[in-house]
């Protein structure tokens, strides 16, 4: 442990050691996700414990020792220093620093980046210049903290500030008329008013007898009062502007008022914050613009000076918002400001969550405006709160099919065991944030029974630093990766659960970590964008480029599944089909695995038709031709072309005496039937006449000897569909395979 304390207790001559765990150098201020030591430097004296953050060393030692563990939060730390009664003697507070975000530029811009698009909210509320503006004496130390931050994002802001500048340089000023009584002979340019007083104006004064006007009237009054138009900037938008800024001035010394006193304040940082507002303030109202401005009698809410000039107009929405936001409520704002803490993690959580918005904005076109989603209008509450289901729907018009959207904010899917219920299967899932699409002929619930709907998931992951932490390379060292895994230390636990999002929640095809780095990455499961896995970068204050990336390939999902001809549509197709009947009957006897060089169809997709011969020389020509015809006509023995018949792979041929045991099974080598005429088939040497005048015509081959279904006689009274006899019907569909191995039985 250092020798020279860290810091200094003040009031006290107690000091505080602190060294890295990692290194064990000696430290003043402290990094997120560090790990450090501490040792006070008396015996007399212990720390507070911080759950999660500050815990006692479990050890006897001569003076106290522990661990401080910041974990995610950065900002000011607060240390209580307290005697071995436990009565608090003094504080302090040890900078927490951000490893990946700088708090001059990205920390805060994700703070007034918050504030700003609930600012823009406010603006949709409905008669927002009727609330009233009423300080709530109750509010928390941690409110106070996000009503700040609201406050200042409108305050603070390069914008607001030109605007202010832009005014006291160049006013709105309008022609006033003055009136002042001059001496007669002093008058200039009378017009009527003036002439009217010659007159009628008392206390006059005899002309001169020279004087032109003598003749005309013998008396002038020697006093007149005479009428002037001046420049002025008392106008109404003016006084405006100084009620606003008064309004301001006077709002935010309230708020400091109750901060608590100087020497005892969870949040040491804000009393500065809200003083420079204050300063800025007063010296903006003690120009000499504002002190020729009287206070107003009315606001001009609807002048056009107001509404459209530059700088009024910006002062005017400022006025508006200010109004709501030092009345609004976060109650996520205590994931981020509890405890004195600021919590980045959850600030990027909720930051990454506007983000989506505005792209999702951008994309979609959303059915509600989000204010009402987003926003009590009637209390004013902000409702983005980590924990709670925020969804927001729309719909896609484009790329020839029309889709219903939700972006959705913390959806949790619950268990769903039984197919096809939406949900997870194995354990609740819960991502940050969910972008389901489906066709809009569909209910969500339709879409997820039969396989319509596709849900891509994004989680907010603060604490990676790089691509490689998720993904590593293809010289991973699994042996290193395991025993990093049994220390804890396991760096690739968000790429895992991406894979639990993408394998346990049903309809998923894909899911994304979005990280504070540089770097993307995209990994598809197949051929195409979905299904896939992949991290986008967004890093706050790097500008709207660095979500291009991102944008894009939210354009690339919605083509993907407008597309009818992808695999993924297909897969998601035959996922339906497949699962939507109940578990088959077993098929444990052998059958084809090959089909030449590739895997067979399944069981359940391969099909066998059966028909009738007639004799040994009619099975004779079949096995020597290679050919087998059925009737093309509406009579009894016709063929149906469903397409389980036209693509079947077998043909069973059957006689008289096989219906329990026997007949005879062929190779379909055609892709679907051909159509032959009676005489091309008597040509060939068929052994009957013909009672058609075509025939559909199978290209069939005997079984080979090494096909394991060589091995097999045919019960067929154990096959649906099959009769007894010549009067057997033929297949209107194609037996699946599955179901007719259930008549195979091994020959003797």
């Amino acid at each position: 442990m250092a020798n020279s304390p860290s810091v200094v207790f003040p009031d006290t001559t107690v000091g505080l050691k602190m060294v890295s765990a990692a290194t064990g150098e000696p430290v003043s201020f402290l990094n997120e996700n560090g790990r450090y030591e501490y040792e006070l430097d008396s015996p007399l004296y212990s720390l507070k414990e911080v759950s999660g953050v500050l815990s006692h060393s479990r050890i006897s030692h001569d003076n106290e020792r522990g661990v401080i563990e910041p974990g995610n939060y950065v900002g000011l730390l607060k240390l209580e220093l307290r005697d071995k009664t436990g009565v608090k003697v003094s504080e302090t507070y040890v900078d927490v620093q951000s490893t990946k975000l700088t708090y001059d530029s990205e920390y805060r811009s994700m703070l007034e980046d918050i504030a700003d698009r609930c600012a823009d909210f406010l603006l949709q509320v409905d008669s927002p210049v009727e609330q009233y503006l009423k300080p709530d004496d109750a509010v928390s130390e941690a409110t106070l903290a996000q009503r700040l931050y609201f406050l200042k994002s409108l305050l603070g802001g390069e914008e607001f500030q030109q605007a202010v500048q832009r005014i006291v340089t160049m006013p709105n000023t309008r022609w006033r008329e003055e009136f002042r009584t001059v001496d007669v002979r002093q008058s200039r340019r009378l017009g009527r008013y003036e002439i009217r007083q010659f007159a009628s104006a008392g206390r006059r004064m005899e002309v001169p007898a020279d004087h032109p006007l003598r003749g005309i009237m013998d008396t002038i009054p020697e006093r007149i009062e005479v009428r002037d138009k001046r420049d002025t900037v008392d106008t109404p938008e003016n006084r405006f502007v100084k009620h606003a800024l008064n309004i301001f001035l006077q709002t935010l010394e309230e708020l400091m008022g109750k901060l608590p006193n100087p020497g005892n304040e969870t949040y040491p940082g804000l009393r500065g914050e809200i003083g420079g507002l204050i300063q800025d303030l007063e010296e903006t109202l003690a120009h000499d613009v504002f002190k020729q401005v009287a206070q107003p009698e009315f606001l001009p809410l609807n002048s056009p000076v107001l509404q459209r000039k530059e700088g009024y107009r910006q002062v005017l929405r400022a006025w508006m918002l200010f109004e709501l936001a030092a009345r609004l409520s976060w109650s996520g704002g205590d994931d981020v400001y509890a405890g004195g803490k600021r919590d980045a993690a959850a600030l990027y959580e909720y930051w990454v969550f506007f983000k989506l918005l505005d792209l999702v904005s951008g994309l979609f076109e959303l059915n509600n405006p989000p204010v009402r989603d987003l926003i009590d209008d009637k209390d004013l509450v902000l409702k983005l709160k980590a924990g709670r289901h925020l969804p927001i729907d729309g719909v896609y018009a484009g790329a020839g099919r029309k889709l219903k959207v939700q972006f959705s904010y913390n959806r949790t899917f619950g268990v769903a065991k039984e197919y096809p219920d939406q949900g997870a299967w194995s354990r609740s899932m819960r991502p940050d944030y969910t972008l389901s699409l489906w066709p809009s002929g569909f209910s969500p619930d339709e879409a997820e029974i039969q396989e319509l709907i596709t849900h891509v998931h994004f989680d907010a992951k603060y604490k990676v630093d790089r691509l490689n932490e998720l993904f590593g390379g293809e010289d991973d060292n699994l042996d290193v990766e395991k025993t990093a895994q049994r220390a804890g230390n396991y760096k690739r636990a968000d790429l895992l659960k991406m894979h639990a999002y993408r394998d346990a929640i049903r309809r998923t095809a894909g899911a994304y970590v979005i990280y504070p780095g540089t770097q993307s990455g995209n990994f598809c499961g197949f051929h195409e964008l979905l299904p896939g896995l992949g991290a986008f970068p967004l890093r706050p204050a790097a500008g709207a480029e660095d979500a291009e990336g991102l944008a894009r390939f939210l354009k690339e999902v919605v083509m993907h599944v407008c597309n009818r001809a992808t695999q993924h549509e297909q897969q998601t197709y035959h996922t339906y089909r497949i699962h939507k009947e109940d578990l088959p009957d077993a098929v444990n006897e052998v059958l084809p695995e090959a089909d030449g060089r590739y895997r067979t169809k399944p069981a359940r997709e391969k099909y066998v038709i059966h028909g009738w011969v007639r004799g040994p020389e009619y099975l004779a020509w079949f096995a020597r031709e290679g050919l087998y015809n059925f009737r093309t006509d509406d009579r009894r023995g016709s063929l149906r072309l469903h397409e389980s018949v036209a693509g079947a792979a077998y043909l069973l041929l059957h006689g008289e005496g096989d219906y329990r045991g026997g007949g005879r099974l062929f190779r379909i080598v055609s892709e679907g039937p051909r159509v032959f005429s009676k005489k091309t088939l008597i040509e060939k040497g068929y052994p009957g006449e013909g009672s058609q005048p075509y025939y559909l015509i199978y290209d069939v081959k005997p079984l080979n000897e090494d096909d394991p279904l060589v091995a097999y006689d045919w019960d067929l009274s154990k096959i649906d569909g099959i009769g007894e006899g010549r009067n057997s019907p033929v297949p209107e569909k194609g037996i699946p395979l599955s179901e007719f191995m259930k008549g195979a039985k091994r020959k003797a």
